[in-house]
């Protein structure tokens, strides 16, 4: 039986690290696969023939056993995420009961859990009283409950013990066998079914990571050949979509570099991605798509957020766009997550929140209005819609998209307790807006809005505060806003009311304060302000204190507006 020692000598964190080491590890030796091949492509420009058909060919075979080891490695980090980050939750709520609920109690535990209550003396003056026994009776029941609390603890460590084994030992197996045989075992009938073309994978996130967490890691290959945008596929393990996003990448920026006509337009987004994630070792690629919109999209995480209890997934708006913006809203979105940490770090160790982790999405995943705010300015004129800022349109076209990521994320999340926040800037709020009146989130942040393209409760007659707010699916008191002075975009609520006149929202602070953290921060007054630096280049504003507060789910050290 797993005793209280064994779980205090054991550290679930280590293995969270061991994963991040194996993916670095994996990620230089795809590179120099790719390498590989990027220099077996640059000598075939020279040479043509039967010659270098074989070559070329042998060069293919190379990349694919290549990509096949990777894959398993990939698997095998997947899993010492998955039970690190389970097993360290068990540890955590069993030193919780031990250090804290039963510190100075009286009562005392065994090694195997069983927990022993402090004897009540009895009264000398008064040997038939009852009182002793009634307390010694409420002690007793304390007692067993910590001791069937901890019990239940010991057996659920144990029990994941033997299960990360079990799944670690296979995809070792897995590993040692692609080592041997680098083509691998021929693919399962249902995957080869998807592969010619005769079904396709599920498009419901959950049943898709289901389906894809049985997959061989040449079976995951076989499919990413066929469809070389499957990192995009939400409900794919956060570790798989960064792996395969990352391969297309390499591919499509080699390819416009070359002049490839069907992604040359998109080398300067190409370059951003590129160097957003070679600057930040830590970053996520969760989206690459240059193909689906007129515009590149991309979406990148600070951290892996399969494995943070906290996540939030940043939706942009006007001017917005992967070349120019990618890498300062990472970097902002890195001080959010910095800024987040640190307050979860600080709070009373009692706390469930107690040093949990946030992790930052930014979501450029889909087409967003570009051009000045008045007179607007068309996208251009072969679009299908004739959009531009004051069109809901782009809008309507990517809600459905940002809903599916969030029930990604949701899907794939290790332990599938994950506090979700969608957040939404200037034309991104209208998008957010729509996409939690498509799927369930737990909190929602606005800022710089123009309205959330709510329905009014009597569309023949609109009044100012009217909206539907309930057709926001965010729960009753989780509704945040922020609008600054000087915001001329919120001043023009296009799409329904300015959500700081509907009821149900929290209204945050803009102005320059000094927040809990005895920090004084600048205000907000202009529409790009919210998220950025304040005057020193290094200090979040006011508005930036109250997005990591709210994101990492500790509304109370948020400042409101009075």
């Amino acid at each position: 039986m797993t005793t209280i020692s064994h779980v205090r000598g054991c550290d679930p964190q280590s293995m969270l690290d061991f994963a991040t080491d194996l993916v670095t590890q994996n990620d230089a030796f795809v590179a120099k696969v790719d390498q590989m091949e990027r220099s077996v492509d640059h000598a075939m420009n020279q040479w043509k023939g039967a010659g270098a058909a074989a070559v070329s060919e042998k060069k293919l075979a190379h990349k694919l056993q290549g990509n096949h080891l990777a894959t398993a490695i990939v698997d095998i980090a997947d899993q010492y995420n998955i039970y690190g980050v389970s097993l360290g939750d068990t540890k955590a709520a069993l030193v919780k009961i031990l250090d804290v609920e039963m510190k100075d109690s009286g009562m005392t535990v065994d090694d195997d859990g069983t927990v022993h209550a402090p004897k009540v003396p009895t009264d000398p003056n008064d040997p038939n009283s009852a009182a002793p026994a009634l307390k010694q009776q409420v002690l007793d029941g304390q007692a067993s409950g910590y001791e069937s609390r901890i019990k239940n603890l010991l057996t659920q460590f144990a029990d994941g013990e033997t299960a990360a084994e079990k799944a670690i030992t296979t995809h070792l197996q897995t590993l040692g066998e692609y080592e041997k045989k680098p083509d691998g075992a021929p693919v399962r009938s249902d995957v080869q079914d998807i592969l010619d073309g005769k079904s396709s994978l599920p498009t419901d996130p959950k049943k898709l990571h289901d389906f894809w967490e049985g997959l061989t890691p040449a079976e995951k290959d076989a499919i990413y050949e066929k469809n070389q945008y499957i990192g995009n596929s939400d409900g794919l393990p956060a570790i798989d979509r960064d792996h395969y996003n990352r391969e297309k990448l390499d591919d499509e920026l080699t390819r416009a570099q070359n002049g490839d006509p069907s992604v040359k337009d998109k080398l300067g987004d190409l370059q951003a991605i590129k160097t957003t994630l070679d600057k930040n070792p830590e970053a996520m690629l969760m989206l690459m798509d240059t193909q689906s919109g007129k515009m590149a999209h991309a979406a990148v995480a600070v951290g892996n957020p399969d494995t943070a209890a906290n996540v939030s997934v940043h939706a942009p708006g006007l001017n917005t766009n992967v070349k120019d913006s990618l890498g300062g809203m990472y970097t902002e979105a890195k001080a959010v997550k910095t800024l987040a940490d640190d307050r979860l770090s600080k709070l009373d160790p009692k706390d469930p929140k107690y040093k949990q982790q946030e992790v930052p999405v930014v979501w450029i995943g889909s087409d967003l209005p570009q051009g000045q705010l008045w007179p607007p300015t068309k996208w251009d004129s072969t679009t299908i819609h004739g959009l531009s800022v004051v069109d809901d349109g782009m809008a309507k076209d990517g809600a459905p998209k940002l809903a599916s990521f969030y029930d990604g994320v949701r899907a794939s999340h290790d332990d599938s307790s994950v506090h979700l926040t969608a957040v939404g800037h200037s034309y991104g709020s209208v998008m957010t807006g729509l996409a939690v009146q498509k799927t369930n989130v737990d909190d929602l942040l606005v800022y710089g809005s123009p309205g959330l393209d709510l329905d009014y409760k009597h569309s023949w007659w609109p009044v100012s505060g009217d909206q539907k707010v309930g057709d926001l699916r965010v729960p009753d008191g989780h509704r945040y806003e922020m609008t600054g002075g000087g915001d001329q975009v919120a001043s023009l609520p296009r799409f329904g009311d300015n959500p700081k006149t509907l009821p149900g929202f929290t209204h945050l602070e803009t102005a320059a304060h000094t927040t809990p953290d005895g920090v004084s921060r600048d205000g907000a007054s202009g529409h790009p302000d919210y998220p950025r630096f304040g005057d020193d280049g290094k200090t979040l504003r006011t508005s930036g204190w109250n997005i990591a507060t709210i994101v990492a789910g500790l509304p109370t050290e948020a400042v409101k507006k009075p």
